[in-house]
């Protein structure tokens, strides 16, 4: 794919995340969910929720937006086989993907298509229900939030792991550029780009009690996650926001930084948790 102000590629583009079974691109958009997945930042929240809500053996588990099941697969091991975890995705092709994978593992796992906004199970039926970089795509994540409360047991967890966009760092010379660029991204590029700093809120809204909150700053893996960044000014100038000028400047700086591994970026992530009242 080209810009149409240059012949630079592109890349990821965090909209097609709203609808996984449309892209034409899918197995690179598994490669990369494996590749965030990876990442340090990422792991210590996962962790973290986890020892909070004291998963152990013979719980039951809703992993909402499970997408390949990297983190199904893992409380399902925690879980052991006297427990189990429902995986839930709404992309047909991500589950297949899931499903794949955990074959032949003999793990209590087991793969839904759904919707989080409307789930369908009944009320009290898990003793921890999650999502994790779900509800930025959302167009209700009150909604999603609430339905993990009704499926939740009355002395159960419910925990979210969310980015907020507008955290998002480069280290490009022309800080209006990037202002322009990682602010256009945020508010019109990405569904809820705020939902990070908007969960706690949520959480109580939600009649959520304990709530706790635990934060850290995802370093992206510069070569993997370049190609997001280019999409996004890419996005932004077929937008009007910057010029074709201003677009080259922004490739070229970002494969100039490459070329010597000096390119860095990050994004702030938090991981909500919260208590039913019993």
């Amino acid at each position: 794919m080209s810009d149409g102000a240059g012949n630079d590629p592109t890349g990821i583009d965090v909209k097609s995340f709203e609808a996984m079974d449309a892209s034409k691109e899918l197995q690179a958009y598994i490669n990369i969910l494996d590749v965030f997945d990876g990442l340090s930042g990422i792991q210590t929240l996962k962790k973290a929720a986890i020892e909070r809500c004291h998963i152990r053996e013979g719980m039951s588990i809703l992993d909402a937006g499970c997408g390949t099941g990297l983190e199904t697969v893992r409380l399902a091991r925690l879980v052991g086989s006297s427990g189990n975890v429902i995986g839930l995705d709404a992309s047909r092709n991500l589950l297949a993907e899931a499903s794949r994978r955990a074959q032949g593992s003999r793990l209590p796992i087991e793969y839904r298509e759904g919707d989080v906004q409307q789930l369908p199970f009944p009320d009290n039926y898990f003793d921890v229900a999650r999502a994790e970089r779900l509800f930025l795509y959302l167009t209700d994540p009150r909604q999603a939030l609430a339905e993990l409360v009704r499926v939740t047991k009355s002395d159960g967890v419910v925990y979210v792991i969310e980015p907020d966009f507008e955290t998002q760092t480069i280290n490009l010379s022309d800080r209006g550029l990037v202002r322009k660029v990682l602010q256009f991204d945020c508010d019109h590029e990405t569904r809820n780009g705020w939902i990070g700093r908007e969960l706690p809120k949520l959480f109580k809204a939600c009649s959520l009690v304990d709530i706790d909150v635990e934060t850290s700053v995802v370093i992206y893996e510069p070569r993997n996650f370049s190609p997001y960044f280019l999409e996004t000014a890419r996005s932004a100038f077929q937008n009007g926001v910057i010029t074709t000028d201003e677009l080259k400047a922004w490739q070229g700086e970002i494969h100039s930084l490459l070329d010597h591994a000096e390119l860095f970026c990050t994004i702030s992530y938090f991981a909500v948790v919260g208590r039913l009242h019993n």
